[in-house]
């Protein structure tokens, strides 16, 4: 008899511990992996370090937050390489449920695109604006505007200088090619032309004789659409080869390696980037990246921490896998206040309430243009 009635009493603490372990589960939070796969090695490490530095001011942001403890962020080193970033994808998702990822460029986005959208990851790249991204695919958001903006911005201001034979070096990737091409169409509209417009390899260090092909053509003024590792080169060699073509730039002349390695090369060129905010979340921005790098605030920087902060939100109402945060995205009415400026999508992802300025290359950073 107390036998049956031991066996009883433990049957009853084993079930006890058992709806005590699944009730725990139940109240336990669910964790959001969010992958950041940028080049934090090579030749385009700069891109990663800024990206990575805004992502921790967004997690510093929300340190002392209860939502805080559901986010978890994967720093996965792409170094740039379509290959590897499809490696880096297959790997981590093989490993636990990826709910967001933040590539860096328009190329990896495209690659990385079809692959969230079969697996319902949200594609968030924080600086990526090539067009090719606004037919990507549903789960597919960004936060810079597209680059058709950027060069019909170029273009305005090349032509309203007076410019009207000009040549164009532009990075062989989607990227590159979207942008020149953007921004030759917008060119033309405005009265000007392109006489030469040659594709540099990515990393090409040598780019003497794409040059030479330019001064050959004799363009007033010379458009530079590379990344750091291609366009500081350029500007040596644009100097060694005594190219006098007034210089102009896309949203590459805002990177912090241009200004460390040639910002002398640099001065006086005229690029287009998306405009720096005057309102109370850039200020409270420019404050925390100062006290953690004692530098002013930078503007990639602050579109990685946007970037972190629209999962944040989606998080904080309840989502808690990608499709969740798709949904919330989708359903969001009115513009999220990033410290970019207000973040607000079209039915294709692409951010349609940001515009861009005009900034120019002076001493060792740039300042608004009145060009």
């Amino acid at each position: 008899m107390m036998s049956n009635i031991r066996r009883q009493l433990i049957a009853v603490l084993i079930l006890a511990l058992i709806v005590a372990g699944l009730v725990s589960c139940a109240k336990k939070p669910t964790t959001v992996n969010i992958l950041v796969a940028a080049p934090f090695t090579g030749a385009a490490a700069s891109y990663g370090k800024v990206v990575r530095e805004g992502v921790d001011i967004a997690l510093s942001e929300i340190a002392n937050d209860p939502v805080g403890r559901r986010i978890n962020v994967i720093y996965r080193d792409s170094q740039l390489s379509l290959k590897e970033i499809v490696n880096i994808f297959h790997q981590e998702v093989a490993k636990q449920r990826i709910s967001v990822i933040m590539p860096v460029s328009t190329a990896e986005s495209l690659v990385l695109a079809p692959l969230c959208n079969e697996k319902q990851i949200v594609l968030l790249p924080p600086l990526a604006d090539g067009d090719q991204l606004s037919s990507a695919g549903p789960f597919v958001y960004r936060v810079s505007p597209t680059s058709s903006f950027q060069g019909g911005e170029l273009a305005k201001a090349v032509s309203a200088a007076g410019h009207k034979s000009v040549a164009v070096l532009y990075l062989n990737d989607a990227w590159g090619k979207g942008l020149s091409d953007a921004f030759s169409k917008a060119l033309a509209s405005n009265g000007g032309k392109v006489v030469a417009a040659e594709a540099i390899a990515p990393d090409q260090t040598d780019l003497r004789v794409a040059l030479s092909k330019v001064k050959t053509a004799n363009p007033d003024s010379l458009v530079i659409l590379l990344h750091p590792a291609e366009t500081i080169p350029a500007l040596r060699q644009i100097r060694e080869l005594g190219i006098k073509a007034a210089l102009y730039g896309g949203d590459n002349f805002s990177n912090k390696a241009i200004y460390e390695e040639a910002a002398d090369l640099a001065q006086g060129v005229v690029f287009a980037l998306p405009a720096k905010p005057d309102n109370a979340t850039f200020q409270h921005f420019a404050k925390m990246y100062k006290v953690a790098h004692a530098a002013e605030a930078d503007i990639n920087a602050a579109a990685a921490r946007d970037a972190m902060m629209l999962v944040v939100e989606a998080v904080r109402r309840g989502a808690t896998d990608g499709p969740a945060i798709k949904a919330y995205f989708d359903a969001k009415n009115d513009a999220f206040d990033g410290a970019t400026g207000p973040i607000r999508w079209d039915g294709n992802g692409d951010v349609v309430s940001k515009r861009y300025a005009l900034y120019i290359v002076k001493g060792g950073t740039y300042e608004p243009c009145g060009h």
